[in-house]
């Protein structure tokens, strides 16, 4: 089975208590259990026994934020077997140099929004994910997002992660009745 993949969006709502929540896209407010979403999301990756790759790009992102304690969060991630920090090494560089010519040159514009640094530092994390096989990236990143859709990555927003079943109301099962008697009054 194929892998998976975070961005910093997806590790900021795990593992940063300070980080900010993204915006649901259908109705501009926070993302209604953002952290529970992931978790879940998570359990059922290891049923699954799908790995989650998390690009040292993203992983870096993270951990500037994180500040101090960003060491912690790196043995945590380290000790688990679902994730997999993998770094932009030579074959992730060869790659990305094809996906520069061959696809992005073509069809990623500048887009003045976004800085040229954080357009590169996307790049850099499609080409690890392609490296790595990955089929999905779940990020809230407009410009990542749409880098992995041109590639036939599968974007996915936090938003669009199911609740856990402990978030779900269950209907109540209300069959009806005979007219009750009338009653003594």
């Amino acid at each position: 089975m194929s892998a998976v993949a975070f961005d910093n969006t997806m590790l900021s709502i795990l593992l940063n208590p300070k980080g900010r929540v993204p915006l649901d896209q259908s109705t501009g407010r926070e993302v209604e259990h953002a952290r529970e979403r992931g978790e879940a999301l998570i359990q059922k990756l290891q049923k699954e026994h799908r790995k989650i790759i998390l690009p040292t790009p993203a992983c870096a992102e993270l951990l500037t934020a994180i500040g101090p304690e960003a060491q912690q969060y790196i043995n945590t991630v380290s000790r688990s077997r679902v994730f997999e920090i993998v770094a932009f090494d030579a074959r992730c560089a060869a790659e990305l140099a094809l996906l520069n010519r061959d696809t992005f040159a073509a069809h990623d514009d500048r887009n003045q929004a976004e800085p040229y640094q954080k357009v590169k530092l996307d790049r850099q994390i499609i080409a690890i994910c392609r490296v790595a096989n990955v089929s999905e990236i779940y990020t809230d990143d407009k410009g990542l997002a749409h880098r992995a859709r041109m590639l036939g990555i599968t974007a996915i927003g936090i938003a669009d992660v199911p609740l856990p079943e402990s978030f779900i109301q269950t209907a109540l099962d209300l069959q009806p009745h005979d007219e009750l008697p009338p009653g003594d009054e």
